[in-house]
């Protein structure tokens, strides 16, 4: 079938010509279909056969241009084809926290998958003030599991560049991550977010600095220059559905290969600007404090976990068996991974300014229908952006990390 773009109206009939989705759908007419998807990039859409026994799944189609832009903005549709090879891997490498794969259609750019039900979507949980206990372990075994996994540590040289060739079509959504999270948010660019105050407060703060422009160029050379593991890319609340005590990860169709703190970054980035947004919402200090513990279980699971499968790793694309003497594995292994926290800490930073300056900004704080104290919210993520990218190689560890943000907020909150 030639490509076409599919809508309510055709979506039945394409369906319904799949032997997979008729044995979840049952077979013939009365499907209803409703969209359900609010990302920037792509159409999605629940289809279901109502009844005692409701049947169900997801569709995911990818259009030739950028959805929240239209047609103005031309994108390589050609990016599902990143999603779906990226999910097809996690499905292999953690398939706990992925939806089943029910089709695939690189033709039509269509992925067709499991229907995860009762689950909600992080983001507007958490700005509802609900407390996913845990949640921080479940992200931090995915990061641990994947990354490694699928990176010179845990896979031999060769299956590992075979992988990476399977990753070597998403240009488009790579040079959006480039231009969007590591250029346009420090500059006067027409695509930024325009609400003059803040605007005006990144651009004072961000311009005047030379020395905090060098370090985003320096992220941004490590995005563009290292190949650690496959990457979700766009790890963020919004591409996270927790309930009944179980974690998923969606939106795949960034992925990439690149280095080992960008996701970890993204993700923590994320649950600061919840917490920035609980100044003005209903969850109040509590769920504040809640969201910084939820933090360090990101990474101390990550660590722990990613360790624990180093341990098991004998051999690799890096690592062979006995080359280094045990104690001297250990603190190549220490220093390492502070590597990847520092790394992490200013990938958050760059989220931070992105994410409130740039065009896509989280719903946490830019649904804030009062523009003075939505304002004083998106200075407060500039202002710890900038903290944040300062200190990024002077914070040891979780504990210096979060010590230095709750200093910060407290002075916020004063």
């Amino acid at each position: 079938m030639s490509y076409q773009i599919l809508n309510s109206e055709t979506l039945p009939d394409y369906i319904l010509t799949i032997d997979r989705c008729k044995q979840v759908l049952g077979d013939g007419e009365g499907l209803v279909v409703s969209e359900i998807g609010d990302g920037n990039l792509n159409f999605v859409y629940r289809v279901e056969r109502p009844g005692s026994e409701k049947r169900s799944l997801i569709v995911k189609q990818a259009v030739p241009y950028l959805r929240m832009v239209g047609e103005a903005w031309p994108l390589n549709k050609d990016r599902m084809i990143t999603e779906i090879r990226a999910l097809e891997a996690y499905n292999r490498i953690a398939p706990d926290f992925v939806p089943d794969i029910y089709h695939a259609d690189e033709q039509m750019c269509v992925l067709i998958m499991e229907d995860l039900g009762d689950v909600k979507v992080l983001r507007y949980e958490m700005i509802a003030g609900v407390a996913f206990p845990d949640v921080g372990v479940d992200i931090g075994r995915f990061l641990a599991t994947t990354l490694f996994n699928t990176s010179y540590l845990g896979m031999a040289s060769i299956e590992r560049r075979k992988l990476m060739a399977d990753f070597t079509l998403n240009d488009d959504l790579c040079k959006l991550t480039e231009e969007f999270i590591f250029t346009f948010p420090y500059i006067d660019h027409e695509s930024n977010y325009e609400n003059p105050p803040t605007n005006q407060h990144a651009l004072e703060l961000f311009r005047n600095d030379p020395a905090y422009l060098r370090k985003i160029l320096h992220f941004k050379e490590l995005f563009l220059s290292k190949a650690d593991a496959m990457l979700h890319g766009d790890l963020h609340t919004g591409s996270l559905m927790a309930g009944n005590g179980k974690t998923f990860v969606i939106d795949t169709e960034f992925a990439f290969f690149g280095p080992f703190g960008f996701d970890v970054g993204k993700i923590i980035a994320n649950f600061l600007m919840a917490y920035t947004s609980h100044f003005h919402r209903v969850g109040g200090a509590d769920y504040q404090a809640g969201l910084l513990s939820e933090i360090r279980k990101i990474w101390t699971t990550f660590e722990r976990d990613f360790l624990a499968l180093w341990a098991e790793a004998a051999d690799s694309a890096l690592m062979f068996n006995g080359f280094l003497a045990r104690q001297d594995l250990e603190a190549y292994k220490a220093a390492f991974m502070q590597q990847i926290f520092a790394d992490a800490i200013g990938f958050c930073a760059c989220s931070l300014a992105r994410r409130t300056v740039g065009i896509a900004g989280v719903a946490d704080i830019r649904d804030i229908e009062d523009e003075a104290d939505r304002t004083r919210l998106e200075k407060i993520n500039i202002d710890l952006s900038y903290r944040l990218m300062m200190q990024h190689d002077q914070l040891d560890d979780v504990d210096a990390f979060l010590a230095s943000v709750d200093e910060f907020y407290k002075i916020q909150g004063r």
